[in-house]
């Protein structure tokens, strides 16, 4: 059953993918505040296809969760219930969520190209208390968690955690401790640059193609950083990621070809 209706501003999700750019560089930020949308409007989008980025994250995170189960199997014992952990896995799919999240929650798609950024950075990280794992009992509440911490950053109008709760099902209690735990797990780091942004688009992109990535395993979330690993070739995955640090325009682009609908 869908959420009800919601507020917002005349369009649920603020403004129109790219009609801006598709970052706020804003130095500091936080998450605690948000501009209540107006009353009136619809809380679902009508049901047409989602972006690219929405389905092409959501089988990069259904890969990644294949592999933390495979590692706990391998292990031998399963990680306790925790914040991100749920007792039992979520019988909706991950690809299903994604396309929920899109819908109901009203964000635009460019948060779902920086919900990717923020948990690459939480696999790249170092401390042990900060590193999450992505398995079947944790994904659902990571991508929840990440669009929601990506909307309030991003869009200039959103919904409250008490709305993001029920598009993904949890209580409000337990979207509030995730928010504040994915934050700190972050450092509050949630800045995206232009450049930055370009280069996770085009991370993405060299999932869509599957010529792009045979041959290598790509890890969790490709990082820009990887790209440097692979060798250069005119069909590589690391020609296909290669962005001019210095073009708006290339970032323009590669953000729109993510944005449109499959």
């Amino acid at each position: 059953m869908p959420p009800p209706h919601a507020t917002n501003s005349g369009r649920a999700g603020g403004r129109k993918p790219m009609e801006r750019p598709p970052w706020r560089a804003a130095a500091t930020t936080t998450t605690s505040s948000s501009k209540q949308p107006k009353r009136g409007g619809s809380a679902s989008r009508s049901p047409s296809p989602a972006p690219k980025v929405v389905a092409v994250l959501a089988g990069l995170l259904e890969r990644a969760a294949e592999r933390g189960d495979s590692d706990a199997e391998g292990e031998g014992e399963r990680e306790a219930a925790g914040l991100f952990r749920g007792e039992r896995k979520p019988e909706i799919g991950v690809r299903r969520y994604a396309e929920r999240i899109y819908r109901y929650a009203g964000c635009s798609p460019a948060c779902f190209v920086v919900a990717y950024a923020y948990l690459d950075r939480l696999a790249a990280a170092e401390d042990e208390e900060a590193a999450l794992r992505v398995d079947s009992y944790s994904v659902h509440r990571l991508l929840i968690t990440s669009v929601l911490v990506a909307a309030k950053f991003m869009d200039d109008i959103h919904y409250n955690n008490a709305y993001f709760a029920r598009v993904g099902g949890v209580e409000l209690r337990e979207m509030n401790g995730l928010e504040l735990e994915f934050l700190f797990a972050l450092r509050f780091r949630l800045n995206v640059t232009p450049d930055d942004f370009a280069s996770y688009c085009a991370a993405l992109e060299s999932h869509i193609a599957p010529s792009a990535s045979a041959g290598r395993r790509r890890p969790l979330i490709a990082s820009p950083d990887d790209a440097e690993e692979e060798q250069e070739g005119p069909g590589s995955a690391a020609a296909a990621a290669a962005v001019p640090t210095t073009s708006f325009a290339a970032a323009r682009q590669r953000a729109v070809g993510l944005m449109i609908a499959q």
